[in-house]
């Protein structure tokens, strides 16, 4: 008889980094990470989001660092220390035509979505690949899959970061490490606010999730935590999608 134990969920003594910790999906995974034993990191750039989430999570850290700067990003990964589990979740998003999207935007979307991203698992790896053990879950969308008018910039570093996920999980896998994605669809978080708040624009995308609602960043959460774990140990380089079925249709 095949057994889930508590014991592939107990994340007790391990050191757990979330970016993008302050809001949203990051701090839902982060609260599930600490509700599952984990000792967390906190990092973003929003300084106060952060001193709110650790003091709701006991025994947490957090570091205040902006993705779209390397020197902010090799600073967290050497406060950051040794960490057993990476959520690189960290990101921004631009919504609008392609074709109105400012030059420093479209630079600021692929900055912190991939290149940032890509630096930051460098990094946090590297302390893994010494200690060979560390698992390492990149946030990427349904939009690596699947496209979306007035998002297209943001759909492409999704994309990317998938594909980079493959890549590096097949590099890292044979000495320890596994990498891993998440793909949420949409979810209830202030990076949606635009579209829940314009009620035309929220049924409208509504009609393109066969499951008929948004997602609960706490989903994303549960879904960051098994990969994590030791119940979903054998897969790598996969991306997982979450979206309700978004991309069937």
């Amino acid at each position: 008889m095949v057994r889930i134990e508590s014991s592939d969920l107990d994340f007790s003594g391990r050191r757990v980094l979330v970016t993008g910790a302050a809001s949203g999906i990051g701090a839902a995974m982060a609260r599930a990470f600490h509700g599952h034993g984990g000792t967390l990191v906190l990092a973003d750039q929003d300084a106060d989001g952060l001193a709110v989430m650790e003091a709701e999570l006991g025994g947490s850290s957090s570091i205040v660092f902006d993705q779209a700067d390397l020197a902010s990003v090799e600073m967290l990964s050497i406060q950051a220390g040794p960490v057993e589990v990476f959520c690189n979740n960290a990101g921004v998003l631009w919504t609008g035509s392609f074709h109105k999207m400012p030059m420093d935007e479209i630079e600021r979307v692929v900055t912190v979505n991939l290149l940032g991203a890509i630096r930051a698992a460098r990094l946090i790896g590297m302390s893994m690949l010494e200690r060979r053990t560390g698992v390492i879950a990149n946030t990427s969308s349904q939009l690596a899959f699947h496209g979306s008018a007035e998002r297209a910039v943001y759909a492409a570093t999704k994309a990317g970061l998938s594909q980079f996920t493959k890549s590096i999980a097949a590099e890292w896998a044979p000495h320890g490490v596994r990498v891993v994605a998440i793909a949420p669809g949409r979810t209830l978080t202030n990076i949606n606010a635009g579209l829940l708040a314009d009620s035309k624009r929220h049924e409208a995308g509504l009609k393109g999730i066969p499951a008929g609602r948004y997602a609960e960043a706490s989903e994303m959460a549960r879904l960051a935590l098994l990969l994590a774990s030791g119940i979903l140990s054998y897969v790598v380089g996969e991306t997982v999608i979450s979206d309700g079925g978004y991309v069937l249709l």
